[in-house]
């Protein structure tokens, strides 16, 4: 289980185009076909992968996976559903 695995509560998942530049937050599933994943799992982008996202006002999304910052297109980022962090 994700929870476990990173040790950190969780609260529901959110559509990762409603995220707020400065949070991070946990990949949960990818709603999209096999290319689309392909495409993803190349840029390190998968399920259970940890992520920050950079920019998130206009335009393309920019997020942060192992330290490589990467822009993600607006359509494609809409199939991506992320576990956010439990305010303390």
């Amino acid at each position: 289980m994700i929870t476990k695995q990173f040790g950190v509560k969780l609260t529901n998942t959110e559509n990762l185009s409603g995220v707020k530049e400065g949070q991070i937050v946990i990949i949960h599933t990818i709603n999209a076909g096999r290319k689309a994943h392909r495409f993803l799992a190349d840029l390190g982008i998968h399920e259970g992968e940890k992520i920050r996202v950079i920019k998130n006002d206009t335009g393309p999304i920019i997020v942060e996976v192992r330290g490589t910052r990467v822009a993600l297109g607006r359509g494609l980022v809409s199939k991506i559903e992320v576990l956010l962090e439990r305010a303390k």
